[in-house]
């Protein structure tokens, strides 16, 4: 018997996707143990409980989710798999950007997920690069790239609506957190308004910590002529009106390996401004049309700049197909957990 688990607080992006995934599909779905609790070891201790008679589970997994240090998520998981046989969806994978210490710590704790799965799963090709730099070259544990889901979900050309009233805004979405690109925006809309009035929002709330950066970026922006605001947490009901009313989409993190919030623009009809990475050049070969890349920061003011003249460019052409599809990913998966020995 197999189950398909899913760790974590209802707001996190990752729980959000699996959940979601588990809902595409009657085989997940009838699989799914769900372990909610907020508190890393008291997760631990509920998973350990739900997969007793298991003997295969696929567990969608960051180091943060599953442990109070990536070294207790990589104890846990190891624990895991001496009872069951596990399909491992990594998210989050560690990349040397982040820094040396937390970089090292990271990647000994994806090794260690990856030496104790009968397969792992990630939603990108630069993942899977990114995923090997952690790994011995002994490693022999199948890699199966699935991207995320895309599926149109916006409004149709003559159907979108007009931007909000009163000053342009230049949208980030979801959780604000170091490194984010907030500053770079912030720094493109000041540029941009000398000569039309912009400010600069962020669709979501704060990571845990972080609370400081609200402060940081809203006396930057002032510093510089503009504004900054932060929505906080935004149901999941309203953000199709909130994401469509922004007059600007950006998406100015450069090291990101796979991006739900870039998803989130695109298919609800938008086609944010991302500066050019490993990922977001992946994302613009696999599907044409669906994001403006710029190169550093002052292609992102210019790029802003000419979203503002030519709103339409701000939206992704009703012909560009997207994919996969929430239900052919769900397949995907479940495809990979049934493939389990």
């Amino acid at each position: 018997m197999s189950a398909y688990a899913v760790v974590g607080p209802e707001r996190h992006g990752v729980v959000i996707h699996a959940l979601r995934l588990a809902a595409s599909t009657p085989g997940l779905g009838a699989r799914l143990v769900r372990i909610s609790t907020t508190d890393p070891t008291t997760a631990a201790d509920d998973l350990r409980r739900a997969l007793v008679g298991h003997d295969s589970a696929m567990i969608h997994v960051t180091d943060h989710l599953l442990g109070r240090s990536p070294a207790e998520a990589a104890d846990l998981v190891e624990d895991l798999a001496r009872t069951s046989a596990l399909a491992l969806c990594l998210h989050d994978v560690p990349q040397p950007e982040e820094g040396e210490a937390r970089h090292a710590r990271r990647r000994a704790a994806y090794r260690r997920f990856v030496e104790s799965a009968a397969v792992v799963v990630v939603a990108s090709e630069h993942e899977r690069t990114l995923l090997a730099r952690c790994l011995d070259e002994s490693s022999d544990t199948p890699v199966v790239v699935l991207p995320l889901p895309l599926e149109r979900v916006g409004a149709a050309a003559t159907e979108r609506p007009e931007p909000s009233p009163g000053v342009p805004q230049v949208g980030v979405l979801g959780f604000l957190y170091p490194g984010k690109g907030l500053e770079e925006v912030i720094d493109a809309a000041a540029i941009v308004a000398r000569g039309h009035e912009v400010a600069v929002v962020n669709v979501g709330g704060v990571s845990s910590g972080h609370e400081s950066l609200v402060d940081d970026l809203t006396a930057r922006a002032d510093r510089q002529g503009t504004r900054f605001t932060l929505t906080g947490y935004v149901p999941e009901r309203d953000l199709p009106e909130v994401l469509q009313s922004v007059a600007v989409p950006v998406a100015a993190h450069r090291h990101i390996s796979a991006s739900g919030s870039i998803n989130t623009w695109i298919a609800l009809g938008r086609k944010p401004i991302v500066l050019a990475g490993a990922y977001t050049r992946e994302l613009a070969e696999r599907l044409p049309g669906v994001v403006t890349l710029v190169d550093d920061a002052a292609g992102l003011a210019s790029a802003i700049g000419r979203a503002l003249q030519s709103p339409d460019s701000t939206w992704v052409d009703d012909a560009v197909r997207l994919g996969p599809t929430w239900a052919d990913s769900a397949l995907a998966h479940e495809a990979v957990l049934r493939s389990i020995p």
